[in-house]
């Protein structure tokens, strides 16, 4: 590998060809491919979106019926349900569901909904029961939603020839278990989990995350309708103007995206310097603090801006611009000694962010130590709010105790949010800024588009991963896309 430096006129194309060139063969050695040489994807049209779509109550309940209803949803990591009894409760739009592991270790899921009056049966978000027991009445279900008991079923004549216990279970949904994570689909004839996810899926199972620990769950309640929440984090165009530290220490300028069936996957740049600046070869603290592995030999990452101004690798000067080079080789040569999945990762894996969208609303964005997921849900009644749930995962060092899992709250919009504070010792404080910053679009974004004068929005190239997702939505209202008729993995990749 070359470890020279790089003149001021060579893109990141260039840089990225000098350690992607020698992964041609990467099939059968690593599941997750480069992004370099570029796929192309195919030509969808520079049709406007209509700004209709993101406060129409009408729009939203054909949302509803056809997406919500019929994908696949992550729930949780399964681990939270660890024995015989446990549950937990997940929102979704107007619905709430409960999941539970049964005596037979088997991971169920079903409407946390009474049989008798609908009143909600467990009402604390999770816990260990013996049983489902309605606190109106006192109905009663085994943990497998068979019917355990009617609360004097002399009341009822409709009961007078037996009761139809079959017809009174508990109203189950499908259940899959993919890396640790726990999905759920109303539609019971859904095609299977792994089918739907699909290659992007194959990709994401290079992190190990069966190994995977969650730090954190925090939701946000945003005043945005939740296609704006899913917009802000699956394109970079936005990261100039919105996030300008970012650029410092990551491209977020034209940078590979791919188009997998009704899925997609973007490449976000760690550990080099956007194109966009003109200063790319100079050391700050932020880049010093965000580029600089602890562990890297021969680097000096804690010393301030006067000691190490130029800081050096193996006893060479290095760009912060070529920090990434420097990276993959010290990864490399630790990659059989540590539990992280240095090893079956590929070259950008080693110092980039992959970022993966599941449709509808689940987005990986991954790096070789741990990652955090974005999941965008629709508010129950109003198309003008949503919900923003952040997990942070990671695969802890061998030997380190499981932390305490940090109390999961709502916060809400109004209420004022401080991102760097509720994140405190879990998420970097740069990066929860940047929630910060796009949390802050939100409010804008919404009346904006609700305006008479906006004619939809205006998708560029970068933004491509916006237009094939409308569309996909567009797919599962008219009926031409279901989780038994996907699209090809390639579909939309020439």
């Amino acid at each position: 590998m070359r470890l020279t430096e790089l003149t001021r006129e060579e893109t990141m194309a260039d840089i990225e060809k000098e350690f992607l060139g020698r992964q041609v063969d990467w099939k059968g050695k690593y599941k997750a491919p480069p992004f370099t040489p570029r796929l192309k994807n195919v030509d969808l049209g520079t049709a406007n979106i209509a700004g209709e779509r993101y406060f129409s109550p009408a729009f939203m309940q054909q949302e509803w019926e056809s997406v919500w209803k019929k994908t696949w949803q992550l729930v949780h990591r399964a681990d939270v349900l660890e024995e015989p009894g446990a549950f937990y409760t997940h929102e979704l739009g107007k619905e709430s569901f409960v999941f539970i592991r049964g005596n037979d270790d088997v991971i169920r899921g079903f409407y946390n909904v009474c049989r008798h009056r609908g009143n909600r049966l467990c009402q604390i978000s999770e816990g260990y029961i013996e049983k489902f027991s309605c606190p109106y009445h006192g109905w009663q279900w085994n943990i497998d939603g068979s019917l355990k008991k009617v609360a004097d079923p002399e009341f009822f004549r409709q009961f007078d020839n037996g009761i139809p216990k079959d017809d009174l279970a508990l109203v189950p949904v499908q259940v899959d278990i993919w890396e640790g994570y726990l999905w759920f689909n109303m539609d019971l004839d859904a095609g299977p989990l792994k089918e739907y996810l699909g290659d992007i899926g194959v990709h994401l199972e290079s992190y190990d995350f069966e190994k995977s620990t969650l730090i954190d769950l925090q939701t946000f309640e945003w005043n945005g309708n939740w296609k704006h929440a899913w917009d802000a984090f699956n394109e970079s165009y936005h990261f100039a103007a919105l996030h300008p530290n970012m650029v410092e220490i990551g491209e977020g300028h034209d940078i590979p995206i791919e188009l997998h069936g009704v899925h997609s996957r973007m490449l976000n740049y760690n550990r080099t310097v956007s194109e966009v600046l003109d200063e790319r070869d100079s050391w700050t603290d932020l880049r010093r603090r965000f580029m600089l592995s602890a562990e890297m030999k021969g680097t000096s990452p804690d010393l301030d801006a006067e000691q190490a101004s130029v800081p050096e690798v193996l006893g060479k000067p290095i760009a912060a611009k070529d920090i990434h080079l420097h990276e993959i080789e010290y990864r490399r040569s630790i990659e059989n000694e540590t539990n992280l999945p240095y090893k079956q990762l590929n070259d950008e894996q080693l110092v980039h962010q992959y970022h993966y969208s599941f449709f509808p609303n689940t987005t990986f964005t991954q790096s070789a130590d741990g990652g955090a997921i974005f999941r965008y849900r629709p508010h129950p009644l109003d198309p003008r709010k949503c919900y923003f749930d952040l997990f942070i995962v990671g695969i802890l060092p061998e030997g380190t105790e499981v932390p305490e899992r940090a109390e999961h709250k709502i916060h809400r919009f109004d209420d004022g949010i401080d991102y760097v504070k509720i994140l405190e010792g879990t998420f970097d404080p740069a990066f929860a800024e940047v929630v910060g910053e796009d949390a802050s679009n939100m409010p804008t974004l919404q009346a904006g588009c609700q305006s008479d004068s906006f004619k939809g929005s205006i998708l560029g190239d970068q933004e491509i991963r916006l237009r094939h997702f409308h569309q996909m939505i567009d797919g599962f209202i008219d009926g031409t896309i279901t989780t038994n008729n996907l699209p090809a993995q390639d579909a939309f990749l020439d």
